[in-house]
């Protein structure tokens, strides 16, 4: 057997934990993006209302944007519940061992996020904890309490600071995601790297 295949065989086991890992991270990124998208909805819905109420003459025109609103909001949610369910999945499925031990563990804790070095990533990403809003230490949405988290580009108070908005259809190259590696010399190099720091953070809470 070729060097390469011994090595890949001897270092499966290891990368197993961390291919899951990644799901997880997905996940967990996606659903705090729906949430904050969720809340900028209902944010323009209720503005609209307010319109509405002080403007009957536009009726038509706000009735209509409200209703289109309320649909959206709708299909997030059944996208928030669509990503809560396999979450359960991933972590079912997560192999035993350490590492799923310690994740578990920690989301027990509900300010597991709020290590230092998460917290540097946003602010670094132009997020709400390079300010004093306070928002990654409350819930984004009144309807979804139980979930708090750093900026995705759909919080509307990132969006406020950097005067536009970016769209779904600019998600594919989101420039506040960095993405990381699960090759060996990012895992199990001596060195630093972006993905260490990550799971380290995520998973160990340093």
């Amino acid at each position: 057997m070729p060097l390469k295949d011994c090595l890949a065989k001897r270092f499966e086991p290891l990368l197993r934990p961390l291919g899951a890992f990644q799901s997880y991270w997905i996940n967990e990124r996606v659903q705090r993006y729906l949430i904050q998208y969720e809340a900028y909805l209902q944010v323009k819905h209720n503005t609209l209302f307010q319109q509405l109420n002080k403007t009957p003459s536009v009726a038509d025109t706000l009735v209509t944007e409200v209703e289109s609103i309320q649909k959206d909001l709708q299909d997030i949610n059944r996208g928030i519940w669509m990503a809560e369910r396999e979450m359960q999945t991933i972590l079912k499925a997560f192999p035993d061992g350490p590492l799923k031990r310690a994740l578990l563990c920690r989301r027990r804790s509900s300010d597991w996020y709020l290590m230092k070095w998460l917290q540097t990533e946003c602010a670094d990403m132009g997020g709400c904890c390079g300010r004093g809003c306070g928002c990654c230490i409350r819930p984004r949405s009144s309807d979804s309490p139980n979930h708090l988290g750093h900026c995705t580009p759909a919080c509307k108070c990132c969006e406020n600071v950097r005067g536009f908005r970016i769209g779904f259809e600019e998600l594919e190259e989101d420039p506040t995601l960095i993405e990381f590696s699960l090759g060996e010399a990012d895992v199990k190099g001596s060195g630093p790297s972006y993905t260490k720091c990550l799971i380290n953070a995520y998973v160990w809470g340093l």
